[in-house]
């Protein structure tokens, strides 16, 4: 008896696509803000955000310019959103962080560092 090497036709299924990039489990609404100084760095990663389908409701300047590392925080109290905005980003760093400000209304808060030339979104 030979073996054959080719696929019978309950083998040759097609397989299915595996994205490149990670997807949210629903929409989030994220502030970006420069943590850098450098100008419109926060306006072009806004643009990508929101390309890639975060609900962008706040766009400025960060409490200081800084932040040598890029970082996402949780501000709604769901750690999980957080991680897949930054997985989303290709930003590795997060944090957890309860606002206790009860009438914040973004959920994930991007702060865009001196690291910025090596996110990818921003080239």
């Amino acid at each position: 008896m030979v073996a054959s090497l080719w696929p019978g036709p309950e083998e040759n299924k097609p397989v299915p696509a595996v994205s490149a990039t990670p997807e949210l489990t629903e929409r989030v609404r994220v502030s970006v803000l420069n943590g850098c100084g450098v100008p419109q760095v926060a306006a072009r990663m806004t643009r990508k955000a929101r390309g890639l389908g975060l609900d962008v409701i706040h766009v400025g300047n960060a409490d200081s310019f800084g932040f040598l590392q890029s970082v996402v925080i949780d501000r709604g109290g769901d750690p999980e959103k957080a991680r897949q905005v930054a997985a989303l980003l290709g930003i590795p760093n997060w944090i957890q962080q309860i606002s206790d400000d009860t009438y914040r209304l973004e959920e994930v808060q991007i702060i865009i560092g001196k690291d910025y030339k090596s996110l990818k979104l921003l080239e």
